[in-house]
């Protein structure tokens, strides 16, 4: 199951490090925790479908895979928004500036 979530928040990260270009870093943080996994899906389908068969054999639903994965991800996001606030914070300090 760990193997999953791995495989779909990884696609949700990338999703995630394409978005901070075409908003912010906090707009990809909201969209890592919201849309990241329907996103993630949707690209495990296409490139990793065969392997639902494999979780499907080990007693895991299709439903319980993504419902675990989307609460995790949601759970990680608040504390990916505080770390988020604590950078842009540093930077308009000026602290991460050489």
């Amino acid at each position: 199951m760990w193997k999953f979530y791995r495989d779909l928040t990884r696609f949700a990260v990338l999703f995630a490090l394409v978005c901070i270009p075409l908003g912010s870093l906090l707009s990809a943080v909201i969209l890592f925790g919201v849309l990241g996994t329907p996103i993630g899906l949707l690209m495990f389908n296409y490139f990793q479908k065969d392997e639902f068969y494999g979780y499907y054999n080990l007693g895991y639903t299709k439903l319980r895979l993504i419902g675990t994965t989307w609460l995790i991800n949601l759970a990680v996001t608040p504390i990916l928004l505080l770390i988020a606030f604590l950078i842009l914070k540093l930077i308009s300090l000026g602290a991460l500036t050489s």
